[in-house]
């Protein structure tokens, strides 16, 4: 056992395990489990083919959402979205255990999987390893490989026998048999019978055995005397330590004696029966021959399923029968010769019963079957072994989803492509892609319809690339291209044709899928004429692409990869900021215009680095969105300021937005009851701001969110409103407490009749549901004149105040109601 796997009971015999149960140990924080990221992203090796990521469904039962390729090869199936209630048993039961019991311990599990192929009892270690995930669920990382040793089921159905011999004599009573005498006995029969042979010699069988007065046998052998011809029968009996055995009795008369042979046969039986049942149910085709005919005497189910023949037309049959013409001449001399029935390499060409040849291995054992010597074949057919050796190593080289050549093969061909470069001319390119919406397509559809579209979207980069090109999937929804012979022009066109090509709809299962595609180009030898130099200068140029848009494609340019080191740095942190108590909450107050009151203030985050300064929130909430940091953050502004407005005067309330992720996660209404409760802030003083990004994605579902949040008392506001292309649909399909004018057409009134006539539309809008109108940005007072003109209720912006501090907040709420009068007044 490996001294760290020791301390979680772990044994195991790899040290792979032990230096996972390491690292699994270092990354633990106190009280809590290790992040997913930290352990299973990015930094297994070559582990990654080992092992496989577990999590739970919405029914608490486990599926896998990721395995390697040696853990799908071990299990023989691919498990992305698998159950684990669809493995076979030995191996659900084996990995369930490890799950439970390292999610029920909180640390790394082991159990033992055991499996029969080819004849062989196979063991597999499985260990488990729980980890954190910012979801708020737990994961396992779950580790699988197969043990060196193995063990052979056919030798273990041979074993040996003893035999023993007597004499008996009848004791008569009149013309009636009452019992035997022992005549003479062997030191065999003295064995069975548990005595010396001097101490048995001339006792009745009554005494000695006396259990065969009453089994049956004592009237078997006075049968046999009476009729004079000889038997064989088993009787039940027990040894002298009380043991329970079989022996076989062959009796023969002689006279007035009778010969008794005693074959202790108690293993013969336990052999027989583990024999029917390793024969009868053993998946590996057996069948028992005649070694002289040839004739076949017994076949097993796996064989009369594998050669296809009814069983009576199996057992009709002889080894002729079954192996091709050209093997006859050596089937024959290999049955003369005992010595060449042990297992060899040998292939033997076989027939099925619809023709197929096959070819087979061939493990022949010397056996007595129903009392007679006879040969235990058991076949191996390499072909199919062949032939899933080629899908493992298929496997171990594609994706097992689309079936396009995985990261390992595309490194492979890429460094084989750099190395044909010879000279000025020579040149590749690669192309590095990902889908843009693809996670919002998971969310709105389901992973299935995510795998499916998957599947369309490798179907069309094959037909658009050229004859000889690779494209690979490299991970979730990022693929990758090289393309032979290509110059910037060349790879410039295929990019073009890839965002094209990718940007159609997509028809899955009844549902129109939209997803596009942004890409990142690097060129040899001028990016580099390293392989992975080269996938990271396009994975570089796609971010860049990604930040310019999306559905764009880039080239790699040097100075990109120094932005990229200024994006990381300033994700890391982002990672610590929350912890460290940098962000701060800015409250910008909403004035009613008829009362000159503030009604409400909205919760704007900042975010105060101790040495970048001020961070602008342009440049680290979309950054938050897409790391899903995000999420903590979001929550902390929300319980922040419900405390922060449970102390200000009724019934003036706090407007906190809320992202697009936050609606993805199911705890979004619990954690405004939660904050609600903490800070007691009365829920109609709560008011929610969405835009139109959170109702494009899974419609229905985020309806529904919408209102259970309604049913708190909470208020619900669209903001950015008429900046998207259905808005007024929306309108129509939850009532909204409040619309918010966009601050763009804010921004260009008095001047801009179009602005204007928008702002009148929305607020008519308003007045009509009878819900309050909001300009946003509002800076002059020639702005604020036309917005009420247009009918406007309130507004919000630099003219009335920036956003402030609470405590500059609290100061406003103090001052008297006509604080902006002269403001509105005026205008």
């Amino acid at each position: 056992m490996h001294k760290i796997a020791s301390q979680y009971g772990v044994v195991t015999e790899f040290r792979d395990v032990d230096d996972l149960c390491f690292k699994w140990q270092v990354e633990t924080p106190a009280g809590g489990l290790p992040p997913y990221e930290q352990i299973a992203l990015g930094s297994l090796g070559r582990l990654a083919d080992d092992v496989a990521l577990v999590g739970r469904g919405d029914d608490g039962a486990f599926e896998f959402l990721y395995g390697g390729g040696a853990f799908e090869a071990w299990l023989g199936a691919s498990l992305r979205g698998l159950r684990l209630d669809g493995l076979e048993r030995n191996y659900r039961d084996a990995i369930r255990d490890a799950l439970e019991t390292a999610h029920a311990r909180g640390t790394p599990a082991a159990t033992i999987a055991r499996s029969i192929r080819d004849g062989l009892v196979r063991t597999s270690e499985v260990v488990a390893f729980p980890l954190s995930s910012h979801w708020g669920v737990t994961l396992f990382l779950a580790f699988a490989r197969e043990r060196a040793s193995k063990h052979d089921l056919v030798d273990a159905i041979y074993r040996a026998t003893d035999d023993g011999l007597a004499t008996l004599a009848a004791v008569h009573a009149g013309r009636r048999i009452v019992d035997f005498d022992i005549v003479s006995l062997n030191a065999s029969a003295s064995r069975l019978f548990g005595g010396a042979e001097r101490d048995l010699q001339w006792r009745r069988l009554s005494e000695i055995a006396p259990a065969w007065m009453t089994n049956g046998a004592f009237e078997q052998l006075a049968a046999i005397f009476h009729s004079a011809t000889h038997d064989t029968f088993e009787v039940a009996h027990r040894s002298a330590e009380g043991a329970a055995m079989h022996l076989r009795l062959a009796a023969a008369p002689m006279g007035d004696l009778v010969g008794l042979t005693l074959t202790d046969v108690t293993p013969l039986k336990a052999r027989e029966a583990s024999f029917r049942l390793l024969f009868e149910s053993n998946p590996m085709p057996m069948w028992v021959h005649d070694p002289r005919s040839l004739r076949i005497v017994s076949v097993n189910d796996a064989a009369v399923a594998h050669y296809g023949y009814e069983r009576e037309r199996f057992l009709g049959s002889s080894l002729f029968d079954l192996y091709a013409e050209e093997e006859w001449p050596a089937v024959a001399i290999a049955h003369e010769n005992p010595a060449s029935r042990r297992p060899t390499d040998r292939i033997w060409a076989n027939r099925t019963a619809d023709g197929r040849a096959i070819k087979v291995q061939n493990y022949a054992r010397e056996i007595i079957f129903d009392d007679r010597p006879a040969i235990l074949l058991a076949i191996v057919d390499v072909t199919e072994q062949r032939e899933q050796a080629a899908r493992i190593a298929h496997l171990a080289h594609h994706d097992p989803l689309t079936g396009l050549a995985n990261r390992v093969l595309f490194r492979a061909r890429l460094t084989e492509g750099l190395q044909r470069l010879d000279g000025a001319e020579d040149r590749l390119a690669v192309l590095y892609l990902d889908l843009d919406g693809f996670k919002d397509v998971n969310d709105a559809f389901g992973h299935p319809i995510g795998d499916r579209l998957l599947i369309a979207v490798a179907e069309r980069l094959r037909e658009t690339l050229q004859p000889g090109d690779v494209v690979a999937r490299v991970g979730g929804d990022e693929f990758a291209i090289v393309q032979f012979g290509a110059g910037a022009r060349e790879a410039d066109r295929l990019a073009e044709r890839i965002v094209s090509a990718l940007g159609v709809a997509y028809e899955i299962d009844g549902h129109t899928v939209a997803v596009g595609a942004s890409v990142g180009i690097s060129a040899a030898p001028a990016d580099s004429d390293d392989a992975d130099t080269l996938l990271k200068n396009a994975d570089i140029a796609l971010y860049r692409a990604k930040a310019d848009g999306r559905g764009l494609h880039r080239f790699f340019e040097p100075e990109m990869a120094a932005s990229i080191l200024v994006r990381r740095s300033l994700e890391a942190d982002l990672r610590h900021a929350l912890l460290a108590g940098e962000f701060q909450i800015y409250y910008q107050p909403l004035i009613d215009i008829e009362s000159n009151r503030i009604v409400a203030a909205e919760a704007l985050l900042r975010w105060f680095h101790p040495v970048r300064g001020s961070v602008p929130p342009n440049d680290f909430i979309p950054l938050a969105e897409e790391t899903g940091l995000i999420m903590p953050i979001g929550e902390w502004v929300l319980r922040e300021a419900c405390r922060e407005a449970a102390g200000w005067p009724e019934p003036i309330g706090v407007c906190v937005n809320l992202s697009p992720a936050q609606f993805r996660s199911r705890a979004l209404v619990q954690s405004v009851l939660s904050a609600l409760a903490a800070s007691g802030l009365a829920p109609q003083r709560l008011e929610l701001e969405i835009t139109e990004s959170v109702l494009l994605a899974e419609n229905h579902s985020n309806l529904a969110v919408l209102h259970q949040l309604r049913s708190l008392g909470v208020c619900i506001s669209m903001d950015d409103f008429g900046t998207g292309y259905s808005s007024l649909s929306y309108l129509r399909s939850f009532p909204f407490d409040k619309i918010k004018i966009d601050r763009s057409f804010v921004k260009e009134l008095p001047e801009n009749h179009e602005c204007g006539a928008i702002v009148r539309a929305v607020a008519g809008i308003g007045q009509c549901l009878g819900v309050a109108t909001v300009a946003e940005g509002v800076e002059t007072r020639e702005q604020l004149a036309r917005l009420r003109e247009e009918g406007c209720t309130q507004m919000q912006g630099f003219l009335f105040s920036r956003p402030a501090p609470a405590t500059d907040l609290r100061r406003m709420l103090a001052d008297p109601s006509e604080r902006w009068a002269d403001v509105v007044n005026a205008a």
